[in-house]
């Protein structure tokens, strides 16, 4: 697996990283080959799939945080643009002037009686 930095001091995470991250995935896979095997029921799989999901998330985030703190690597925090648009709007509900036209033109329908 081949990555692409935009930065040229960024670093590919290493395999330990990589192991991190994804043992609660890993954790979570065995417990539904156990809960099928004895049949536990649904339960325990779900519980350990969103504690799986939790564990990615804030792992995967503390390791970026570590690598910037400890190399100065920020690349995982830089890596999108945001939108130069500031309107409200399209920040919060990413529809801008469409929203507007679809309110309009369903406010003229109902005024015609359509």
């Amino acid at each position: 697996m081949t990555r692409t930095f935009e930065e040229p001091g960024a670093s590919a995470p290493t395999p330990a990283e990589r192991a991190i991250v994804l043992s609660g995935l890993v954790l979570a896979a065995l417990c539904t080959a156990w809960s099928a095997t004895t049949g536990a029921g649904l339960e325990p799989v779900a519980a350990a799939w969103l504690a799986a999901g939790a564990w990615a998330a804030v792992s995967s985030l503390a390791l970026a945080l570590r690598r910037g703190l400890r190399r100065r690597d920020w690349s995982a925090f830089g890596r999108h643009e945001l939108p130069k648009d500031t309107e409200l709007i399209d920040w919060s509900t990413k529809s801008g002037s469409w929203l507007d036209m679809a309110v309009a033109e369903e406010n003229e329908r109902l005024m015609r009686g359509d």
